[in-house]
């Protein structure tokens, strides 16, 4: 019978993430968190799409308070607050009142820097999202959300038709499904897109798009792997993905990016129980494979990855989307 892991997931204090000055714990785990790997005995297998051929077991990212007590292999960054196990509510630092805020340059200002400016739609009629993270050698295709008149670059790869820019429809907030600003300023929006839990996430894509399966990120993931690193009690790293996949900018100092195909991960960040980090660090994106009823797929970047890796997380983070045009196989 297949193992399963639990990673228990720290995530660093917003402060923390935020800052420039990066701590050395957060440069040592790569991604302003740091995990334990705890061993359980599964429930049942899982016939999701997630549990792919010659894949032995499957990972979770998991709350703090999942994790074994063990204070001697806590790094530096122990200090830092980690995410509360509770779900976001009005009280938490994650909520619905969003604010414009000159604090960050409007990214709809920008000059795009990507050679495909040439649009389809008139941005004068029309919200279209900035292109200054694509790739200028790349040619990109257009997707009007008729739902809020936004303008999205699309990109042809691995024989799917994706998004190249992260998904900014703000969806109906209640007690179940919710999406967010990152530090609540919609001008965080304009330049990332929101951050969803993943109940919101399935209203997220417009019609004729739906949210990417875990299977889909695998295809899109392998075909831009140049080694499939392979460890006991870990998630498989699929390395020179990462690197290829995210753009130049946006990245905090960590490795060099080559946006080569124009996929253009940009960093983000996450929204947490209690407030928001990871901006410029860290990238995260929901799947619709959801094998287990508190817990869902999602694809994870990092800022001195030159990996991509596929795991399982909490429903009530806030996760970054993309939107893959048609129908599951």
């Amino acid at each position: 019978m297949n193992r399963i892991w639990i990673y228990a997931l720290f995530i660093c204090a917003i402060v923390t993430a935020c800052s420039d000055d990066v701590t050395e714990a957060t440069e040592e785990s790569s991604n302003s968190s740091s995990i334990e790997i705890i061993e359980i005995t599964p429930i049942e297998e899982s016939s999701s799409s997630i549990s792919r051929p010659l894949k032995n077991v499957i990972y979770f990212s998991y709350k703090a308070e999942e994790k074994s007590s063990s204070s001697e292999k806590k790094s530096s960054s122990s200090n830092a607050k980690s995410s509360s196990s509770s779900k976001p509510n009005s009280s938490s630092a994650i909520s619905s009142s969003e604010e414009s805020s000159s604090s960050i340059a409007s990214s709809s200002s920008s000059i795009p820097k990507s050679s495909a400016s040439l649009r389809f739609y008139d941005c004068k009629e029309y919200d279209c999202v900035t292109m200054e993270y694509l790739n200028p050698k790349v040619s990109y295709g257009e997707l009007l959300d008729k739902r809020n008149n936004k303008v999205y670059s699309t990109v042809v790869i691995s024989n799917n038709v994706w998004t190249a820019q992260n998904i900014d429809f703000k969806t109906e907030n209640d007690s179940i499904a919710q999406s967010w600003c990152y530090n609540n300023d919609t001008l965080y929006c304009q330049k990332y897109g929101r951050l969803y839990n993943w109940e919101a996430a399935q209203k997220a894509c417009p019609e004729g798009w739906r949210l990417p399966t875990a299977d889909d990120w695998f295809e899109l993931i392998e075909d831009h792997t140049c080694e499939i690193e392979i460890n006991e009690g870990e998630p498989e790293y699929y390395h020179c993905s990462g690197t290829l996949l995210k753009a130049i900018d946006t990245w905090q100092d960590g490795l060099p990016n080559t946006n080569e195909h124009g996929f253009s991960v940009i960093a983000a960040g996450i929204g947490v129980p209690d407030g928001f980090n990871g901006e410029g660090s860290v990238s995260k994106f929901w799947t619709s494979t959801d094998p287990y009823q508190e817990y869902a797929g999602f694809v994870d970047f990092g800022r001195f990855q030159d990996y991509t890796m596929v795991a399982l997380t909490y429903k009530y983070y806030g996760l970054s989307v993309r939107c893959i045009k048609g129908n599951p196989e």
